[in-house]
């Protein structure tokens, strides 16, 4: 093997085996526009833990993050005031998987070029109020009353 061929190979090999990285940002919205109460959500990628808790305001992204190439399990931190409606990719074909009950989503995330950056796109809507104590037994007794009414006015006419 003369020594042209082999340096050639020993750059080849180089270039293959080194790590490359994907690059995501991270965006929350709001449905309807503006209807979250909590300004901040944050999130986690798993097997990341350099990266911390990551600040994405409502409708807003994070900073662009560079991540190892593949798959990434994303986890948006559980806010009491909203629920998780459904998460969506640009590109589209980016998402991989989505549980709205565990607040996640898998996205697949490739090479730093800025065409292949990933944009990944939480969407909440505000969580339905929950009743005061008290309030649905006494709805129920208003309701209750008032078919009593109705029975006693046939009564009488």
């Amino acid at each position: 093997m003369n020594s042209r061929l082999f340096w050639i190979a020993i750059v080849f090999v180089c270039l293959c085996g080194s790590a490359h990285a994907g690059v995501i940002e991270i965006c929350k919205t709001s449905d309807p526009a503006g209807s979250l109460s909590d300004p901040f959500y944050f999130f986690t990628i798993a097997d990341q833990p350099q990266l911390g808790s990551i600040l994405v305001p409502v409708d807003a992204c994070s900073d662009n993050i560079s991540l190892p190439d593949g798959y990434d399990l994303i986890t948006e931190t559980p806010d009491p005031t909203s629920v998780l409606e459904g998460v969506s990719t640009f590109p589209g074909d980016a998402l991989t998987s989505v549980n709205l009950q565990t607040d996640t989503a898998t996205v697949l995330a490739i090479g730093t070029d800025p065409s292949t950056w990933v944009t990944v796109i939480f969407t909440n809507t505000p969580a339905a109020p929950v009743p005061e104590p008290g309030t649905l037994s006494l709805l129920g007794l208003g309701l209750g009353a008032g078919i009593l009414s109705l029975r006693r006015f046939r009564l009488i006419r």
